[in-house]
């Protein structure tokens, strides 16, 4: 049986939906572990603004 493209893209849906679970899961049972430890929201905002920063001034 041949499927359509509509079916074709929820199957894609679902399959990169179940992918961003399983993630999403590993990463709350690291913080819950205590393997990593959160950060502030403002930290982590401040660092991703200085890596953009740095990728920006970087020689071409």
């Amino acid at each position: 049986m041949e499927r359509g493209p509509d079916e074709l893209v929820e199957a894609g849906y679902f399959e990169e939906l179940a992918r961003t679970r399983e993630m999403l899961n590993g990463r709350y049972d690291d913080l819950k572990s205590g393997r990593v430890k959160p950060i502030d929201g403002e930290e982590a905002f401040a660092r991703l603004k200085a890596r953009t920063e740095a990728q920006r001034n970087r020689p071409a």
